[in-house]
């Protein structure tokens, strides 16, 4: 599926300064507020997390919705392929050290999937007769980066955090249409950053709630539809935009 580039230029922006900010911030006050940390989360040099929760694609559609219309498929079956592709369901997981109690550096890794279907039909390449079965995807995007967490405690039991990773995201498109099976691969850089919200529920384990952002870009993807495989370079509207803001809650385990 091709979804037209668009510029996400200033979420990322704002995220980066709110990072920057928030760090100086925690650095300043950390001292003055040393005793509003747990202690359990004051000794703690390793902090573990799993989260879940649901994401929403960025990207315009419309590029996307005309090259599927082209295929022959109603305006109708259009629309309803692509208002269930815009959400899916987001999984993570992270793991850093902490240099300071307000401080720390790790790995970060997020596992995005989307899925649509429908059932019309579609014109056959001798321009007159119609086919009619299954037009469905299936998309995974894993996201695997170094990370830099910084948190500040508002009371003993709550505390504010932010996330900025960068690393590399893996693309995974399953694209089945009629009887024919295809698969769409790649890989881009990207950024990742996170803010959100901790609570301490016992000793060791915290609760987190939190929103995030990635930035990422296709232009470089190989296709195989099980006889042969092609690398096609990605330009213009046909840049596989996979940017994308999610919500999620989860566990944080502090040792």
């Amino acid at each position: 599926m091709r979804r037209k580039e668009s510029s996400f230029s200033l979420p990322l922006l704002v995220l980066i300064l709110l990072f920057s900010n928030h760090s100086v911030f925690a650095q300043q006050e950390i001292l003055s507020n040393r005793q509003q940390f747990s202690p359990a989360i004051t000794s703690s040099k390793f902090q573990v997390s799993v989260d879940g929760g649901l994401g929403y694609l960025l990207g315009s559609t419309k590029a996307a919705k005309k090259q599927m219309q082209s295929y022959g498929v109603s305006n109708q079956d259009v629309d309803s392929y692509y208002r269930q592709f815009k959400f899916g369901e987001q999984a993570g997981a992270s793991a850093y050290y902490m240099i300071k109690p307000f401080l720390g550096i790790g790995l970060d890794y997020s596992l995005f999937t989307t899925k649509a279907c429908v059932n019309s039909f579609i014109d056959a390449p001798d321009g007159w007769s119609k086919y009619y079965g299954p037009y469905r995807e299936k998309i995974y995007t894993n996201f695997l980066g170094i990370s830099c967490l910084s948190k500040q405690p508002i009371n003993e039991r709550l505390s504010y955090y932010g996330k900025l990773s960068a690393g590399l995201v893996f693309y995974r498109d399953e694209v089945f249409l009629i009887v024919s099976p295809a698969l769409v691969t790649g890989n881009a850089s990207a950024i990742r950053g996170e803010l959100g919200f901790s609570y301490s529920i016992a000793k060791h384990v915290s609760l987190n709630v939190g929103i995030s952002y990635l930035f990422s870009s296709l232009t470089k993807v190989t296709m195989n539809n099980g006889i042969a495989t092609q690398d096609v370079t990605l330009e213009g509207d046909s840049k596989e935009n996979l940017s994308r803001l999610a919500i999620s809650t989860g566990l944080q385990f502090n040792f």
